[in-house]
């Protein structure tokens, strides 16, 4: 995928702010910096392309399909469904789904779940940073327990795969 990802990247990025544009966060800044900081959390190219694509299924309408399409590679697209919280799902079934998918025996699923878990701690930490924020509220340090807790989860979780240094 080296050849292709700085192209993947870069139509990534076009995607997320033509898809995101006239968001806002909880700070009232374009929507699209949220998916450009996920990004720039992430190591491992897939996670950086899928740290830009993250929030579309859910916020957008945009489909697995549609991805596969543009020529997303399909670890990256399972990722982005991976991080896809379920509308009948609770937020910790959610974190847990991406847990279960780390841990397959599967190693499509594995990959996916990697890349996902990756993406996920970047996107929690950028959630938990409330310098971003102009006033701090009582719910928004609630959402922050709550983030610490899936956080942990995650960075306690996924086995490391074969070859890959368990201490990055």
């Amino acid at each position: 995928m080296e050849h292709h990802t700085a192209d993947l990247l870069a139509v990534a990025e076009q995607l997320a702010r033509e898809r995101h544009a006239g968001q806002t966060d909880k700070a009232g800044a374009a929507y699209w910096t949220h998916p450009q900081r996920v990004s720039q959390g992430c190591t491992s190219d897939e996670a950086r392309i899928a740290g830009w694509l993250h929030d579309l299924i859910e916020d957008t309408g945009t489909t697995a399909e549609e991805l596969l399409t543009l020529g997303f590679p399909p670890d990256v697209v399972a990722a982005v469904q991976l991080d896809t919280r379920r509308a009948d799902e609770s937020y910790m079934d959610y974190i847990q789904r991406i847990v279960d998918a780390c841990d397959s025996q599967d190693p499509a699923v594995a990959r996916a779940g990697r890349i996902a878990r990756e993406v996920k701690m970047s996107d929690l930490r950028d959630n938990m940073n409330l310098d971003r924020l102009p006033t701090v509220t009582d719910t928004d340090r609630a959402r922050v327990a709550k983030y610490r807790a899936a956080y942990s989860v995650l960075e306690n979780s996924c086995a490391p795969a074969p070859g890959i240094d368990a201490t990055r």
